[in-house]
């Protein structure tokens, strides 16, 4: 039902396609770079100060510095190097329009994911978008001359320094965008579903992310309390 109505959409698509672009979210981009910038340079004092904390001789923490803290100065230089890096190409903003998504990057750079680039991936059987397992979570994916091409929209990824608040309607307006301008391609039903976007005007189904979040909720806790009570009744047999 909802793959014909998709189909109906991509031939009766009239309407204007006008831009969408990323909102920041200042309040959760502070507290990402604060708590991480305040773990990892904790994390550093704790291994700068770890010879001093297992050496009992001042023989022997002079014999471990003299090989611990080289070692210690060059992974601090490397990852300093690597976080550096992908901080340079951190997305600043994200524009979605009628050509495709394009990603503004720290650096002034921009890549872009057009819908005339799009096809088949080879990791797809049945669909040419669709969805793939990262970390315990879903992640939209699309096909780019075969290879298979993961769409992010938060920016959460590693060296990111901008939070998105409107990643939702961002990722439904990408999907929109595909309907409307690839008729082509096969989009996997369950998108609308796993991302809660109502397949009628594209917007965010608040109701379904809601019974979403109702039915994970539910599921964590009968986890816990079968766990309690198998502990509790361990502890009774014992």
């Amino acid at each position: 039902m909802l793959f014909l109505y998709i189909r109906r959409m991509q031939k009766n698509c009239q309407k204007d396609f006008s831009p969408l672009y990323s909102k920041d979210n200042v309040l959760l981009t502070w507290i990402f770079n604060i708590s991480g910038g305040a773990l990892l340079v904790s994390l550093f004092i704790l291994l700068a100060l770890l010879p001093l904390l297992v050496s009992t001789q001042i023989k022997t923490l002079v014999i471990i510095g003299l090989f611990y803290y080289p070692i210690w100065a060059i992974v601090l230089y490397r990852f300093y190097r690597y976080i550096k890096s992908k901080m340079a190409v951190a997305i600043r903003n994200i524009k979605i329009d009628d050509q495709g998504i394009h990603f503004s990057k720290k650096d002034g750079s921009t890549a872009e994911i057009l819908y005339d680039q799009l096809g088949h991936s080879y990791r797809s059987e049945y669909y040419d978008v669709y969805l793939v397992p990262v970390n315990k979570t879903w992640r939209l994916a699309v096909g780019i001359d075969g290879v298979q091409t993961e769409v992010v929209f938060d920016g959460a990824d590693v060296g990111s320094v901008y939070q998105i608040k409107n990643a939702r309607a961002l990722r439904a307006k990408f999907i929109e965008g595909i309907v409307r301008f690839r008729p082509d391609l096969k989009i996997d039903p369950s998108i609308f579903k796993e991302f809660s976007i109502h397949p009628q005007d594209f917007t965010f189904d608040g109701k379904r992310y809601m019974k979403h979040i109702g039915q994970g909720v539910l599921i964590i806790s009968g986890i816990l309390v079968v766990s309690v009570l198998l502990g509790l009744l361990i502890i009774k047999l014992s």
